[in-house]
């Protein structure tokens, strides 16, 4: 017959109880801690993509024409500057006026990128305040979802 264990003995096995049970919390900590990184990784992945979705959309605005407009203006450029410097080269010394036409439509097309390329860099400002924007509302959307909430949907657009 088994006697029943004595105060003394479980007194002797209670820290490697304890130290069992610390190891088992450990554990599940860093499970738990492991899984949240998932989530807040993939949150800011979407975040990212939508980030960059918009900084794209405000690029493009400031622009004022479209990546498949801007590329045949460059190529068309590339091209015109390619021609006239042949022409400049058999040209030498001798006063042509197709020549002079020619350097006055590449000034205006120049003129005309420069002026694009100014926009594009005028952009910054709203770029920036469209990432934070969107990062702060990634960031309410993450918290909320966390606590077992939802975000309030509204029809109304922030005053800005």
């Amino acid at each position: 017959m088994t006697s029943a264990p004595t105060f003394a003995t479980r007194l002797k096995r209670l820290p490697g109880q304890l130290l069992v049970a610390l190891v088992n919390a450990t554990a599940l900590l860093v499970i738990v801690a492991c899984v949240l990184v998932i989530i807040v990784l993939n949150r800011v992945d979407r975040a990212g993509e939508r980030i960059a979705g918009t900084v794209t959309e405000a690029a493009l605005s400031k622009l004022e024409m479209t990546p498949a407009a801007l590329k045949e203006r460059l190529q068309s450029v590339d091209g015109r500057v390619a021609a006239l410097v042949d022409q400049l080269e058999t040209a030498g010394a001798r006063d042509d006026r197709a020549l002079t036409l020619q350097v006055a439509e590449l000034n205006r097309t120049l003129t005309d990128l420069k002026a694009a390329a100014q926009n594009l860099g005028s952009a910054g400002p709203d770029i920036t305040e469209a990432a934070f924007r969107q990062a702060g509302e990634t960031l309410t959307e993450a918290i909320l979802s966390i606590r077992g909430c939802s975000a309030m949907q509204t029809d109304e657009t922030p005053v800005t």
